[in-house]
């Protein structure tokens, strides 16, 4: 990994949005669970929405802070500068935390019990596959001040 190159990922994040949801979808089709209550039931949509409308509101916080600040939103890319503003205050990886968060509340909206897995199996892929490869990367190109900001945020939650 060089500093002009971006962090050495194994999954692009966007891709993965589509790709497990999907994949639920599929798996919910070929092998229903039943575990979730009916699509349609009053307090799973009503908490599938407001989960969607969180991770909608935390990628775009994301993204609109990455935009701010001049930095490449695409992970593949090298990081211009280090972002701490908007939702990244809280979280040092909101955009992520919204896909996850966003299958969770597409499970609920659609009873779609493959999608509770499938968060799980997202979470993981971003965790091992991008977050722990960013941070190290980030850590190289950044150094003491990124190093500080991993003291002072959470990486998830």
């Amino acid at each position: 990994m060089t500093q002009s190159a971006g962090p050495d990922i194994l999954f692009f994040p966007p891709l993965l949005s589509v790709v497990v949801p999907a994949a639920a979808i599929a798996a919910e089709w070929a092998v229903p669970l039943g575990l979730l209550p009916s699509a349609g039931t009053g307090w799973s949509i009503v908490a599938g929405l407001v989960m969607m409308l969180g991770a909608g509101a935390l990628a775009a916080g994301g993204t609109r802070a990455f935009r701010q600040a001049g930095t490449h939103v695409d992970p593949r890319q090298s990081a211009l500068h280090l972002v701490q503003d908007g939702p990244y205050r809280f979280t040092r990886n909101p955009m992520y935390l919204g896909m996850v968060i966003l299958q969770l509340g597409l499970g609920l909206v659609f009873s779609l019990d493959w999608a509770v897995l499938g968060a799980v199996i997202l979470w993981a892929c971003l965790h091992w596959g991008v977050v722990l490869r960013e941070e190290t990367y980030l850590s190289q190109k950044f150094g003491a001040p990124y190093d500080e900001y991993l003291t002072q945020t959470r990486r998830w939650l």
